[in-house]
Order: structure tokens, then C-alpha cells, then sequence
């Protein structure tokens, strides 16, 4: 492994976000001196100054490095390692701005980089607009990828580039690396602009238009208001709004590719598409009715219409609420734990165990049992759409729902043992492990240490898909097969 190839990947990663962090702090200063008062221009001082720190000491190992060809091993060690110091960076600007301490700034920051959403900011309304701008825009960036933010302006660094691009994202709809984070920013920025023109058009200003657009294409969720969207509950253009460029953030980016460019029947001929399309219709109706029977005391159209809007939420895995979940009853946390699990596609901004996978093991039951059906000289032709399956695939498939599987009922089991009821406690991890956001209340700041290390912990798990640990096993394994 090449150290140095390491070493540039993660300050390039680390001077992109400084970047950004020093706009954030340039556009508070903005609002500082339109009216935003000695608290903002305070915040989005510390914001510049310290991103502005962080950016000169990554800037010399970039372009000492800058000739390095980084691999796929070196890609691997890099987003391992880039999850968990991104956010660290990040943190010192809510320790310096608003006062939090590490481990509620750490939480925070990579709620926000791996585009969970779970929140310790009781009133984000309170807040100075410099820190709801960062949180929004950790969330845009961190779900399309900080690398592929790096690939779009600075193509000279391709070399770099890369072999990070390759772990990350893997997934090419340009012939190029770079071509291709080019063409994910366009797709990105194009959608969000769409979205923050229908928010306005809703009713919101043009600040929480342009955060909650940001945060609902990233499928993020994090909000300027205690209540979510639920503060503009009574727009119905904002509701349906964030719904749909909810769903337009869980497609896979390749489809997003072809939406914008209106080749329709392509679009439609995918298959991950229409199998996402049809699980999110179920389980959407399943929540709705599940709301409309245990939602004592709510008329049956609007506990049909909140219920049909936070299932969305939740198997997008954005994370909008427009309603408090933590009197629901545990039927319709079920129903949302399912969507939550099942999450997006990928390829996306969505997490989960992504539609792809679950298509297979949902297909694979299927030739399983028309197996022992088949005369000995037919062999069954696998495929999901005009994709073959073989059986190294499959295997992959059920080793990553073995491996998300045992991590949530681990975690969850730990969660439950601190005094919370087991489902809320599977509820709330469900939500970090997908990088979901919603939330029955277990997340706050005043929850006890170890629940924030916990769910920090599934976070970065569901963020990487365990990337961690299948490097540590391997290591282990390969390492005991030598001894032997």
C-alpha cells in the first residue's frame, strides 16, 4: 500500500470540504452584515478562519502528492478513514460557533456527511443561518460524494482521484472518471435548483427553500425547524414538493441521468427502477393503512396522507417528518422500520439495503423454488432485468443482509439495554444504520454517551456498507490462512 497515495487522497478530501467551509462562512458574513447581527457574524468569522486553518495545512500534501496514482487498495483505506476525519473537521466549527461539545459536534457532523439527519439541535431555528447552511451542505456533499465534488473542480488531480472514485461510487454514466463526476454534479445541481423553485413557489423563503432542496436530493433530512417539514404542514405544494424530489434522490443516478435528458423508454425499461417503484408503492399503502387503523382520534384522510408521506421518507431514507413519532403506535414503527431497511437504489443517495439486493433475494426465492421443478437438462437463466446473476453475485448479496442484519440487532439490543423499549431502540437504529433520520426521540442531546457512540457508530457502518470490517476480516482471515 502507498502511503503517500493515502496521505494525498485524504487531504484533497480534507481541503474540498475547507473549501466549501470557507463559502459557507463567506455567505454567513453576507447575512451578518444584512441583518443577521453580532451572533452571525461571529459564527461565519470562526467558520473562514478555521476552514481557511485547515485548508493550508491539506493544500501542501495535495500538491506534494499530487502525482500519485492512487489504487483501489489505497481507495479502500481512504474512505475508511475519510468518514471518520471529515466529520472531525467538521466539528470544530460547531465546537468554536455554537458551543457544543466534541462528541455532540462529532454526531452532528457525520449525521450530516453520511446524510443521516438524526440531529442533537433541539430548535435548529435557534441557530445561526451560517451553521444551518453548513449542516445542509454536509448533507448535499457528503451523499453525492465529497470525491466526485473534487473530480468536478479539480480534474488536474485525477490521478488521486480515481482510485477513491472507484471505491466510492464504482459506477460510471460517463466514459471517464472525471467525465462522470462532471455529469453527477449537473444531474445534482439541476434537481436542486428545481426543487428550491417548487419551495419557494410552496410558500418557504428562499433560505429553507435552498436547505431543505439541498437535504431532500442528498436524501438527508435535516432541517432549519423543530418540526421538519411539518412546519409547513399546510402547504401542500412544499409536502408534495419534498416528496417527490425525495423519491427523484433514492433513483439510481444513472435513471436521474436519463430523466433529465427525457429518453423515457430507457428509463422505464430499468429494472431496478420499476422494482423500486412497485416496493415503495406497498410499502407506502401498508404505512397509510396502518396509520388510518391505529391512529386513535386522527381522521382516516389524514392519517392516511401523514402516514403515505413519512413511509416515503423513510424508504427514500431522507428523513422529513411532518409529525411526531414517538407516541406512533409499534405497528406503524414497524412498517417504517421495513422501508427504512429496504431504502433506496443504488448507485443513489439513498442507503438502506438498497433495491437491488433485495430484488435478488426476492427473485432468488423464486428460482430456488422452481428449481426442484426443472428437468435436470434445462438450466434456469438468472438475471434482473438484461443483468445475468451468477453465484458469486448472490452470495454477495446475502453476506451484506447477513452483515447490515446482525449489526442492527446488535446495536439495537445495546441501545435497548440503556432504558429504551426494544422497538424504539430498533427503530431509532434502523434510522442511523440507512442514514435515514427519522426519529421516535431517542436522539437528543441530553441522550447518555454511550446511545450517541452507538448510533455515531451505525452511521458510519451503513454509511461505507461495513467497509470497515469486511477490511478487517479479510486481513485477519488471509493473515490465520498464512500462520496455518
Amino acid at each position: 500500500m502507498n502511503l503517500r497515495a493515502v496521505a494525498a487522497g485524504i487531504a484533497l478530501l480534507v481541503f474540498t470540504i475547507s473549501v466549501i467551509g470557507i463559502v459557507v462562512g463567506a455567505v454567513g458574513l453576507y447575512y451578518a452584515f444584512t441583518g443577521g447581527g453580532p451572533r452571525e457574524f461571529s459564527t461565519a468569522l470562526k467558520f473562514v478562519a478555521l476552514y481557511s486553518i485547515a485548508a493550508l495545512l491539506s493544500l501542501p500534501v495535495v500538491l506534494g502528492f499530487r502525482r500519485v496514482q492512487t489504487g483501489i487498495t489505497e481507495g479502500f483505506v481512504i474512505i475508511a478513514a475519510s468518514w471518520l476525519i471529515l466529520p472531525l473537521v467538521s466539528s470544530f466549527s460547531y465546537m468554536a460557533s455554537v458551543g457544543f461539545s466534541f462528541v455532540d459536534a462529532y454526531f452532528e457532523s457525520i449525521s450530516g456527511f453520511t446524510g443521516t439527519g438524526l440531529t442533537v439541535i433541539a430548535r435548529p431555528q435557534d441557530m445561526p443561518r451560517t451553521v444551518l447552511l453548513w449542516r445542509a451542505v454536509t448533507q448535499w456533499i457528503g451523499e453525492l460524494g465529497v470525491v466526485v465534488i473534487s473530480g468536478t473542480f479539480l480534474p488536474l488531480l485525477h490521478r488521486v482521484i480515481k482510485g477513491i472514485y472507484e471505491v466510492e461510487r464504482g459506477a460510471r454514466i460517463a466514459p471517464t472518471v472525471i467525465a462522470t463526476t462532471r455529469r453527477l454534479f449537473t444531474i445534482y445541481v439541476v434537481f436542486t435548483v428545481v426543487s428550491t423553485v417548487i419551495l419557494v413557489a410552496g410558500g418557504m423563503n428562499l433560505f429553507d427553500a435552498v436547505t431543505h432542496s439541498m437535504t431532500a436530493i442528498a436524501t438527508g433530512g435535516f432541517s432549519t425547524r423543530s418540526e421538519s417539514i411539518g412546519y409547513w404542514r399546510w402547504s401542500h405544494v412544499v409536502v408534495v414538493g419534498t416528496m417527490a424530489i425525495s423519491i427523484i434522490g433514492a433513483f439510481n443516478f444513472a435513471d436521474n441521468d436519463l430523466l433529465l435528458r427525457g429518453r423515457f423508454r430507457e428509463l422505464l425499461s430499468s429494472s431496478e427502477l420499476r422494482w423500486f417503484l412497485a416496493l415503495l408503492t406497498v410499502v407506502t399503502l401498508a404505512t397509510g393503512g396502518a396509520y388510518v387503523l391505529f391512529e386513535k382520534g386522527t381522521d382516516p384522510l389524514t392519517a392516511f396522507y401523514v402516514g403515505v408521506y413519512h413511509a416515503i421518507s423513510g424508504m427514500t431514507t431522507t428523513g422529513f417528518q411532518i409529525d411526531d413519532l414517538s407516541h406512533t403506535a409499534d405497528q406503524i414503527k414497524i412498517m417504517l422500520i421495513v422501508g427504512m431497511v429496504i431504502g433506496g437504489c443504488t448507485f443513489s443517495t439513498a442507503g438502506g439495503l438498497k433495491i437491488k439486493r433485495v430484488a435478488l433475494a426476492i427473485k432468488n426465492v423464486v428460482w430456488e423454488a422452481a428449481s426442484y421443478f426443472t428437468p435436470p437438462t434445462m438450466m434456469l437463466r438468472r438475471r434482473l432485468g438484461k443483468e445475468p446473476v451468477d453465484d458469486a453475485y448472490m452470495r454477495s448479496v446475502y453476506n451484506f443482509m447477513f452483515v447490515y442484519i446482525t449489526t442492527l440487532t446488535i446495536i439495537s439490543v445495546a441501545v435497548s439495554m440503556l432504558g429504551y423499549r426494544f422497538i424504539d431502540s430498533l427503530f431509532e437504529v434502523a434510522s442511523a444504520l440507512s442514514c435515514v433520520g427519522l426519529s421516535v426521540g431517542i436522539t437528543s442531546m441530553s441522550a447518555p454517551l454511550a446511545v450517541k457512540l452507538l448510533l455515531i457508530a451505525a452511521m458510519y457502518l451503513g454509511r461505507i456498507e461495513f467497509l470497515p470490517l469486511y477490511m478487517a476480516v479479510g486481513r485477519l482471515y488471509v493473515r490465520k490462512l498464512r500462520v496455518v
